[in-house]
């Protein structure tokens, strides 16, 4: 008598249908990965855009209030100014931040754009000096940060202040130093 096997000659491995749907649950889990990170990639770039713009704003009115507390007058004039471009914060004709480069994008337009404000107040003999700065390479970021200082002068006389109000520049004289 002849016996016959019973037992189907099986390979080990997986379907084609095994395969596929594998594959298409590792597509499916991809594409959660790739926008979390894009999210994540474009959340950092926020903050560190928000932080180079503190930077440079707190450093450039240390500048300017270096150079105001020491001021015998102050007034209208272009001896603290943004240069043409609205770029960089001028003093005496030369940038605020010597050696400092702004970031520039693909159509050569600088990473941020300057407003400067200045407003004396002559009671107080204080001058109010504000930097708004905007994200031009990302508008539709609405990245916008302000910085203020406001600096005593106390060698200033009331009557050697300009009113100034919301002014885009100013100018000053510094008196002889004496020790």
């Amino acid at each position: 008598m002849i016996r016959v096997n019973k037992k189907k000659n099986r390979k080990s491995g997986f379907t084609l249908l095994e395969m596929v749907l594998v594959i298409a649950i590792m597509m499916m889990m991809s594409f959660y990965l790739y926008s979390t990170f894009k999210t994540v990639n474009y959340s950092h770039l926020k903050v560190t855009v928000v932080n180079d713009m503190h930077d440079y704003a707190s450093l450039t009115l240390k500048a300017i209030q270096n150079h105001l507390c020491n001021a015998t007058s102050i007034g209208e004039g272009d001896t603290i100014k943004l240069d043409d471009k609205g770029e960089y914060v001028l003093i005496n004709g030369s940038q605020a931040l010597p050696g400092f480069t702004q970031y520039h994008a693909g159509d050569s337009s600088a990473k941020w754009g300057l407003t400067l404000k200045i407003t004396t107040n002559k009671a107080s003999k204080t001058v109010k000096v504000v930097l708004e700065m905007k994200d031009n390479a990302y508008p539709s970021s609405g990245i916008a940060y302000v910085d203020e200082v406001v600096v005593y002068c106390p060698s200033c006389k009331a009557k050697d202040m300009a009113e100034l109000n919301n002014a885009g520049s100013c100018s000053f004289t510094l008196g002889a130093l004496t020790t």
